[in-house]
């Protein structure tokens, strides 16, 4: 199927590792021209050599507002243009219950997931308005439609719906300029950042790793963790030609895992 992005310019935030390198293959396979940004240099060059197609890489920090432009600037420079396909994918900040947080928690929560998706939207915009085509993304979780009760994540519960109220409004905007604006719900992916999570929940419970993944998953419609591939198929559908009469969604991969009808 021929997503009609060949030769798009894309760049992945958090790209070097986990969903975003997933995402930055994806995109390499349909032809895009994909620049990855992350903070440490030796996973940018493992990412972008196992990637290929003339993929480049940047060592950016996307929660600062100077990170987006470096990462923007590194697409113009590689490719001769800012990006037509935008995905935000940073970490969400400091973890941690609501009665055990700092003022300090919740400020670094708004900064990563409103405040440098404001600044990545706001350094793509131009470009995606002269040429009357663009694709927003944003990896968010599926903590939009129902906040974790088993992880202590009181910050990012309250934050990334903030992102999405944001990415909801952002829709509207934008629309007429022929760019979309969506974000993806994550579950349980399989990933370096979640398996730490699972392996301390499991460590506590006086499980090893897979007796607890085993356990969870039991309980999952579709009885497997997520992969990044899983989320990256979503994000080529919805960062497509094919997908230009959807905006302002959130689409959840999950499993079937989430209870909630909305």
């Amino acid at each position: 199927m021929d997503l009609g992005i060949a030769g798009k310019v894309a760049l992945v935030t958090g790209g070097s590792q986990g969903i975003g390198l997933g995402c930055a293959h994806r995109f390499a396979g349909e032809g895009c021209k994909v620049v990855i940004a992350a903070r440490t240099q030796s996973r940018i060059d493992a990412a972008t050599a196992q990637i290929g197609h003339g993929a480049k890489g940047v060592s950016a920090d996307c929660t600062t507002r100077a990170g987006i432009a470096c990462a923007v600037k590194a697409c113009r420079d590689a490719f001769g243009s800012a990006p037509d396909i935008a995905v935000f994918n940073v970490d969400s900040g400091p973890k941690g219950a609501f009665l055990e947080v700092d003022d300090e928690t919740f400020a670094a929560a708004n900064n990563n997931n409103v405040m440098a998706f404001r600044w990545l939207v706001q350094a793509v915009f131009p470009h995606m308005k002269d040429s009357g085509w663009g694709r927003i993304l944003t990896i968010g979780t599926n903590s939009v439609k129902q906040p974790h009760r088993k992880l202590p994540r009181a910050a990012q519960n309250t934050y990334r719906v903030g992102a999405l109220a944001l990415s909801k409004t952002l829709s509207a905007e934008l629309g007429p300029f022929g760019i979309t604006v969506n974000t993806l719900g994550t579950g349980a992916i399989a990933t370096p950042q979640f398996k730490d999570v699972f392996t301390r929940i499991a460590e506590a419970n006086g499980q090893t790793y897979d007796e607890h993944v085993a356990e969870r998953v039991a309980e999952w419609p579709v009885r497997r963790m997520g992969t990044p591939e899983d989320m990256a198929s979503a994000a080529a559908f919805l960062c497509s030609d094919l997908a230009g009469y959807i905006t302002g969604q959130v689409l959840v991969i999950d499993g079937g895992n989430l209870e909630t009808l909305q």
